[in-house]
Order: C-alpha cells, then structure tokens, then sequence
C-alpha cells in the first residue's frame, strides 16, 4: 500500500480518512434528507459550484450564511469547482462558451432567461467562499478523453497558472475574514496531464511548489477499455506528497474505491450509488463484511442487485442480510420491487438509502 494520511483537521474538527461524499450537485440528494444521510453514517457531501451558480445562486447562499444553513445539513461539506461541467458544455457545443487563459466564459438557463457567465480563478474561490464549504477545489482545467499532447499540455499550464491565482485569492479572503490556520477552509490543488506521466508528475510539482491542503485526481482516469485506470492513478499518488491527503474526484465504483485507499488516495465523491439506487440497481455484499477480513485482497466481494427482475416479486427477504440501514430492516425485495414497478418516490429512498449505508460499510472496512 502507498502512505496516505489517516485523518485531517479542518476548522477545529477532525476528518477520518477514508471516507465517502455524495454528490448533493444542487445542494440536495434526490429523494432523501439530512436525517437520513446521517442515519446510514455519511459523514459529508459535495456541492458542485458550476450548478449552484443559476439556482440558487451565490448571494442567495451567503445570504442564509451557507450552503450547510440553506439544506440543514451540519457535516462536511466540499465545493467542486465545476470545472468539469463547465469544459464538457463547452467541449460538446461550442456555441455555449469559451476558455481562455483568464477563465471560462459561458451561458446557462437561469429563472426564465439564459445568462453569461465568466468564472475566473478568483471568481471561482469567491463563490466558493460564500457556498461556506469546508474543502474548496481550485478551478482547474480539464483535459477531454483522447486528448492531444499540446492540449495536455495547455491544460497543465492553464491548470498551474489558475492554481496560483486561485491561491493568492484564497489568501486574500481568509485576509479579509480574518480566518487563521485552524478556522480556514481548505483548498485542494487538481492534477491533471491525462495520460502523459510526465505532465502528470509536472503537474503535481508545480502545484505543490504553490502549497495546497490536498491534491486531486483530476482528468479522464479511464483506459481505452473503459476501466478505471490504476497505473496512472498510482503514478500520481507516487508524485503528490504522502503527507497531504489524496482526493480521488469522481472516483465511484465499490472496487475502485478501495484499489484507489491502497494506492494512497483518501477522500471520494461520485454520483454512482446514488445514480444507480434510482435505476433500479443496488450494490450487496456478497458475504458477511464481519469475515473480510483484508478487504484490498478479496477478489469477489459484492454484487448488483437489479430490483426490476420478475424473481424479486414475491421474495420476502430484505434487500441485504448484511446491511442494517432503514430499508433492510423495515421493507422487504418485493414491496421495493412493487414500488418501483409503479413509480412511486418511496422507491427512490429506500434504494438510495441502502446504497449509500453499503458505502459507508465499505470505508469502515479500509479503516
């Protein structure tokens, strides 16, 4: 296993490692609320900048004191930068906006009406200071899938470049609020370079060189077979400091997430498991979590459960024997299984719920 830190301490608070964050994009998980995010052990959440800008929007957000005072929610809280959302729009149509070395340039449908917006570097740890999160991401720029080297290599430029300036802002503000070492948030730097080792590595010196709280794994991190990519991922672990911890962005899947602990990395977000519980697939384990007893040499060790099959009509048992979250011990494969065949929103918490407890599971194990 590669060093990783075990814990970091943001704002007075201890933050174990590793642990899980839902994707809350909007400030909510679809069809759940903060009661039930405790319930199952989630310990925080991801917001996502780019699409909090049209609703509610920032000054809506700093109004109400925070992104946390706005959903009820009391635990950790990081703040994407939206740097992936906003270069996809643009990469898929690029009517919609621009990037330039100043920032990115872009129009979204805002309350009726469609609206420009320009997100430079110190644009984006601005908003991100007043969403009130506790790990703020630099805006970085990301690199499409099949990218070319001169275009990985203007990302690693734009990327080091905008780190700088969103560092000196980052500064100013916690200036400006008077926040010192132990009241501040934390900014993570992202590394980006696709799949060029060396604008990898370039990547992750210069960023240290400015001096980040953590590093990310930015970037496509998938082969061309579509597997998640673990050579490229321990390379970039091997580059980034043991000491600060590793943020494997966008990093979902069961399997992955614990490859990506034994390679190092420590905090995880991704919308799979809550994606996937309202699509009718939910994750179990395959045995009793209590017998794993080294969960980074099982090979095997969960499986789907696809809740629109015909064999889960009549079938009494709870969604896992090895799961104590709300819908396992309450309900039973086929009331879920009735709930979703006629589409009502109970479905959608009770799988949601169930997918995230497996997770929290999960990362007890890698403790």
């Amino acid at each position: 296993m590669i060093k990783r830190v075990d814990s970091i301490k943001i704002k007075g608070k201890e933050m174990e490692l590793p642990v899980f964050f839902p994707d809350a994009t909007r400030a909510v998980i679809r069809s759940i609320d903060s009661q039930d995010l405790e319930n199952v052990d989630v310990k925080g959440l991801i917001v996502n900048t780019y699409h909090l800008l049209s609703q509610p929007g920032p000054s809506v957000l700093k109004s109400l004191g925070g992104v946390k005072n706005f959903m009820g929610w009391n635990n950790w809280i990081i703040s994407d930068s939206g740097g992936f959302q906003m270069f996809s729009l643009i990469q898929k149509n690029k009517s919609l906006g621009k990037i330039t070395k100043d920032g990115v340039t872009f129009h979204l449908n805002s309350k009726g009406g469609r609206k420009k917006y320009q997100i430079t570097p110190e644009k984006c740890i601005q908003i991100q200071f007043d969403i009130g999160s506790d790990i703020m991401i630099l805006l970085d720029y990301f690199t499409p899938f099949n990218a070319k080297d001169e275009e990985i290599k203007l990302s690693v430029d734009w990327t080091i470049e905008w780190g700088k300036r969103c560092k000196d802002e980052f500064e100013k503000q916690c200036k400006m609020r008077k926040l010192n070492d132990s009241t501040r948030p934390h900014l993570f730097g992202v590394v980006q370079g696709a799949h060029n080792k060396n604008e990898r590595e370039r990547c992750a010196v210069e960023l240290e060189k400015i001096g980040f709280d953590g590093y990310g794994l930015g970037g496509w991190t998938f082969n061309d077979e579509g597997e998640i990519d673990l050579d490229i991922i321990e390379h970039i672990a091997n580059v980034t400091p043991g000491t600060k911890p590793r943020y494997g962005l966008g990093i979902g899947n069961p399997q992955a997430v614990v490859d990506c602990v034994r390679l190092g990395y420590g905090i995880f977000d991704c919308v799979l498991p809550t994606r996937d519980a309202r699509h009718e697939r939910l994750y179990v384990f395959k045995k009793d979590p209590k017998e794993i007893k080294d969960i980074y040499s099982e090979k095997d060790w969960y499986e789907y459960l696809y809740i629109s099959r015909e064999k889960y009509v009549r079938d009494g048992g709870p969604i896992s024997k090895f799961c104590d979250c709300h819908a396992c011990r309450n309900y039973n494969l086929s009331y879920l299984h009735h709930l979703f065949t006629i589409g009502d929103s109970l479905a959608w918490r009770l799988a949601t719920i169930h997918n995230l407890r497996m997770y929290s599971m999960i990362m007890d194990l890698c403790n």
